[in-house]
């Protein structure tokens, strides 16, 4: 008994002295358990960090959101897009694209936001002794949504080219998908009889969807 208890002493002492060498598996375990707790504990206070850099951003661009429609001119725009429930997503993905240059886009923003310089602007904004009727057609405020698509002596002829020019690119855009040779340049596009056989041939193959 005593020996068999001697040589359970020296090899626990044996054990413990192989588990405090410092490559030896035991402490390898040891090691790797307690770089494993150090990365999860970064990866929490990683993860409250980012959240809480989130929070910030939103509360941010919130405020500045209402700052926004707050402005009495500028503010017009997100006021019209919140009343008539449009989709913004839709309004204003036409802003990530970058396929428009930036005094187009300039423009464009301007216009959205009353700011060109029209007779309304010039009267309401500007404080010019003016009239703010349209000076085309003299019955509606000549704000950019009625020069854009509401006055009645545009419609004649101005509005009729611009949905040719938009029918133009449209079909432009078809005849290069279908391999249908065509102009460099979208506006110099013709409607040639090869276009026009295959764009019918096209038209014939597609279903009709109720």
């Amino acid at each position: 008994m005593q020996l068999e208890g001697s040589y359970a002493v020296g090899r626990k002492k044996k054990l413990v002295e192989y588990a405090d060498k410092e490559y030896s598996p035991i402490q390898t375990v040891r090691t790797h358990q307690h770089v494993n707790s150090a990365m999860s504990q970064t990866a929490r206070r990683l993860k409250r960090e980012l959240k809480r850099t989130r929070q910030v951003k939103e509360t941010v661009a919130e405020k500045t959101k209402g700052r926004w429609r707050g402005k009495r001119l500028h503010g017009q725009l997100p006021r019209n897009l919140d009343e008539k429930l449009d989709d913004k997503e839709q309004s204003y993905s036409w802003l990530k694209f970058g396929d428009i240059k930036g005094e187009t886009v300039s423009t464009i923003v301007a216009a959205q936001d009353q700011a060109i310089s029209t007779n309304y602007f010039k009267n309401k904004i500007l404080k010019e002794e003016r009239d703010s009727k349209c000076r085309l057609c003299h019955l509606h405020e000549e704000i950019s949504y009625h020069l854009t698509s509401g006055c009645p002596f545009l419609a004649k002829n101005e509005y009729v080219m611009r949905h040719d020019k938009v029918c133009t690119h449209l079909h432009y855009s078809i005849c290069t998908a279908l391999g249908v040779e065509t102009k460099d340049q979208w506006y110099r596009h013709t409607d040639t009889h090869t276009s026009h056989c295959m764009y019918r041939k096209m038209l014939q193959c597609c279903g009709i969807k109720r």
